[in-house]
């Protein structure tokens, strides 16, 4: 697998990942508080993506660690599906 495309597909990701955490921190949002588990769910699901593009830079078997950034993508993709 290209570099070009790890590059490209994990910055699309990550563009998606901080744009429907804020979508749910800020929807969820009443009386003016933040929705702490949109919250720790995005930050969970942040870290989990960045581990996982930083091995498959690092790693000789990032096609491993492209199928689990498609599992991360996973509870990002769902909520949507219910929406259809």
């Amino acid at each position: 697998m290209s570099r070009r495309f790890t590059h490209i597909f994990n910055s699309l990701v990550g563009i998606m990942l901080l744009t429907e955490g804020g979508i749910y921190i800020f929807m969820m949002n009443k009386d003016d508080t933040f929705h702490l588990r949109s919250i720790i769910v995005t930050l969970l699901l942040l870290m989990a993506w960045g581990m996982s593009y930083r091995k498959q830079l690092a790693n000789q078997n990032s096609t491993a660690w492209l199928t689990v950034t498609l599992i991360i993508m996973i509870p990002m993709i769902l909520p949507w599906l219910f929406f259809i």
